[in-house]
């Protein structure tokens, strides 16, 4: 059975935005919000705890959550 994804799980900063449970990032390219590098750390295995995240989930979620630090912050890539 695969764990809700939830905002809670999510650290968003300027510098990009970590999902705590799995390990997996995103991390804007310089000057260009929209776009960047992805590392999935443990998307999609069972971890230790036994909880396990759909990627597809995860990466939903860390979307919307950045497009909304975007949205609250457009000073921070001018």
């Amino acid at each position: 059975m695969t764990t809700p994804v939830t905002p809670d799980q999510f650290v968003v900063t300027m510098e990009g935005i970590a999902h705590l449970p799995t390990g997996a990032t995103f991390t804007p390219h310089f000057g260009s919000p929209n776009s960047g590098t992805i590392y999935k750390g443990q998307m999609g295995s069972v971890l230790k705890n036994g909880e396990e995240y759909q990627p597809h989930e995860v990466e939903q979620m860390m979307e919307r959550l950045w497009i909304e630090y975007l949205t609250e912050n457009p000073e921070a890539f001018t």
